[in-house]
């Protein structure tokens, strides 16, 4: 069929009614919503697929079965266990997701660690849920939902700016397919963490100073690591002041920049910007401690959060817990690998990658190999996912073939077991 709706079919095929709509339609939503729509419905329907495998195998336990079977909280949070519901949403209701359930349902309770999680997430999952019935998994997921195109088409859009349009429609793809990509779909705080971490990047690079502090201060309020932005922000701040494009008090200049007398941002913008994600992790501190009763980092401490190592010696660890048979060890397998993959990437594409892309890598990986918690590197893999610079360099080494085939048939095998694995209960992170 031709590209011009108006034009006449060939061979006698008529063009369908609707169809010139439907593609002027679509032509009008910019190129990196369309990408991260169809991205994000499609890694869904695969998860979706393996949750029902293993939900007909019988081999999925009921949502929060080990928080319920601890018999330790004075209240469980409600929880979708029968009907059509629980092979879609109450089988993706496990570990975390629990504990935001509950806080959304009951706040952050005296006597529990409630504290250790962020409240961004479990607010807008307390304002959704009512309009379901209370389901505040249902709610999770349908908040990740839209907060993973949020996400992508962020991604897009910055990585299409600073690599080109190709590299940014891999490096969505790759994310999305990485085995912890799952935590995007279940009711985590992934995929609002992503989001506000792409458009404070959008922000920033685009030095829309307001918007970078927006998305800061709720990636501040969603994730400790949140308050890492602080770096790779005001490291573009203070490219852009170079630059001249940011004026100091009194409206004068960068003497470095050598700029001319064309527009610049004030002073305030940047500045707003660069504090706004420590601004979001201090008041939720501030919180824990004053309404609550339990700081924050104590209510770490029932998750060896402050129990800080050498990298090597946590990799060591590591390696000591796998060769053992440990708990979990495959999945502590994947955490080494994943770790040491992502450095590896990072230290590769020093020259390749906008600095300030770098260093959100580097200070992400960083304070992940350096916990040792119950479990050497718990969690590691998931808490990769939001270190979108090395998923963007992978995508550069995507445009050989070869490679980009290998990489693209490994991450979805493995999101696949990873997934089936998280689904009939055990441990994942």
């Amino acid at each position: 069929m031709p590209d011009d709706p108006r034009a006449p079919a060939s061979d006698g095929v008529r063009p369908r009614p609707g169809a010139g709509a439907a593609r002027a339609l679509s032509a009008r939503i910019p190129r990196e919503w369309r990408e991260a729509a169809w991205v994000t419905v499609l890694v869904r329907l695969g998860l979706i697929a393996v949750g029902l495998v293993v939900w007909l195998q019988a081999a999925a336990p009921g949502p929060c079965h080990f928080e319920v079977a601890r018999n330790g909280w004075a209240a469980i949070p409600p929880l979708t266990s029968g009907g059509l519901e629980m092979p879609f949403v109450g089988i993706w209701q496990r570990w975390d997701a629990c504990w935001y359930g509950k806080i959304a349902a009951f706040g952050y309770e005296p006597g529990t660690d409630a504290t250790a999680f962020f409240p961004a997430y479990p607010f807008l999952v307390g304002i959704v849920a009512p309009l379901l019935g209370d389901r505040v998994a249902l709610a999770g997921m349908l908040l990740n939902l839209v907060a993973s195109v949020v996400a992508l088409a962020g991604l897009h859009r910055l990585v299409a700016r600073d690599l080109g349009v190709r590299v940014a429609d891999r490096t969505i793809l790759y994310l999305s397919i990485f085995p912890a990509a799952l935590f995007l779909y279940a009711p985590f705080t992934e995929a609002l963490f992503l989001a506000a971490v792409a458009w404070a990047f959008v922000g920033a690079r685009e030095r829309r100073w307001w918007l970078a502090a927006a998305a800061g201060v709720i990636a501040g309020l969603t994730r400790a690591q949140g308050v890492l932005l602080v770096l790779p922000i005001a490291w573009e701040a203070v490219a852009a002041w170079r630059a001249g494009a940011i004026r100091g008090p009194g409206g004068r200049r960068s003497a470095a920049s050598g700029a001319g007398p064309g527009p610049a941002a004030g002073l305030p913008g940047p500045l707003v910007a660069v504090l706004a994600p420590a601004a979001g992790f201090a008041a939720f501190a501030w919180y824990t401690s004053a309404a609550v009763g339990l700081p924050f980092l104590s209510a770490q401490d029932a998750w060896g959060g402050r129990e800080f190592h050498p990298p090597w010696e946590t990799l060591a660890a590591a390696i000591d817990w796998i060769a053992g048979g440990g708990q979990s060890s495959g999945i502590e397998a994947l955490d080494v690998a994943s770790l040491v993959v992502f450095a590896v990437v990072t230290l590769l594409a020093v020259r390749r990658l906008p600095a300030s892309y770098t260093v959100y890598a580097a200070t992400s990986i960083l304070l992940l190999a350096i916990r040792i918690q119950p479990i050497p590197l718990t969690s590691t893999t998931r808490y990769l996912l939001v270190v979108f610079p090395v998923f963007a360099a992978l995508a550069i080494a995507g445009r050989h073939r070869r490679f980009d085939l290998a990489w693209t048939l490994l991450s979805t095998l493995l999101l696949g077991l990873v997934a089936a694995t998280f689904v009939r209960g055990d441990f994942v992170a």
